[in-house]
């Protein structure tokens, strides 16, 4: 009787194991991972290997990125900039609002008052615009700063041309023999603080390092 001892070519009686196994493959658990790992496997060269199962703890690659809840990153320092400086200016134009009802000589006619209430009423809805546009251009939403250059154009047209032609109307009302309603000095300084903040704030948004905080995202597959 033979042994594998005596046999020359090394082969025992008992069968010979198959790599592929029965089927093409099989599975011995490895036992430094607890994973099983395939065996069997044919590669490209026609070469059977075996490939190790992925943990259950195993974390795929993405390719989005580290991005916050607006999908755009963090904002860039002329953004939040600008964020604050538009905040700002929606802050002092309804300071501004509530200095002029409180100083403005009201005449003593029927509904002079419920002018004022709704002057104050249109102060609130400015500023709240100030407040949302600020919000939106935080987010990097470029309609925002679109919407709050063109608005701050027609307050800095606005609060200019009053200044410039606040002289020509005393003097025609000089000479006509009516008198001008004082302006308070303090509602029109903060007229002007209001333009200047709000003209900063959009030229922040459009230097170079935030232009591209406010460019269309390209969707990847």
């Amino acid at each position: 009787m033979s042994t594998p001892q005596d046999n020359p070519n090394g082969q025992g009686s008992g069968p010979a194991w198959n790599p592929a196994g029965a089927n093409g493959g099989s599975q011995s658990p490895d036992h430094q991972s607890g994973q099983p790992r395939s065996y069997g496997q044919q590669n490209d060269g026609g070469q059977y290997g075996y490939q190790a199962a992925q943990p259950s703890g195993y974390a795929y690659p993405t390719s989005g990125g580290d991005l916050d809840a607006s999908g755009k990153g963090p904002a860039p320092r002329e953004v939040e900039r600008a964020y604050y400086l538009i905040l700002a200016a929606g802050v002092l134009t309804l300071l501004s609002s509530i200095i002029s009802a409180l100083t403005a000589e009201v005449p003593d006619l029927p509904g002079a008052a419920v002018g004022v209430v709704v002057g104050l009423v249109f102060a609130v809805l400015f500023a709240a615009v100030y407040v949302v546009l600020a919000i939106f251009i935080r987010r990097g939403q470029n309609w925002a700063r679109i919407t709050a250059a063109v608005l701050a154009a027609l307050n800095a047209l606005f609060v200019l041309g009053g200044l410039l032609l606040l002289p020509l109307a005393t003097q025609a009302a000089e000479a006509s023999g009516q008198s001008m309603p004082e302006t308070p000095v303090v509602s029109t300084a903060l007229g002007v603080i209001v333009m200047v903040l709000g003209l900063a704030g959009v030229i922040m948004t459009y230097l170079k390092p935030a232009r591209p905080y406010f460019a269309p995202q390209k969707l990847g597959y």
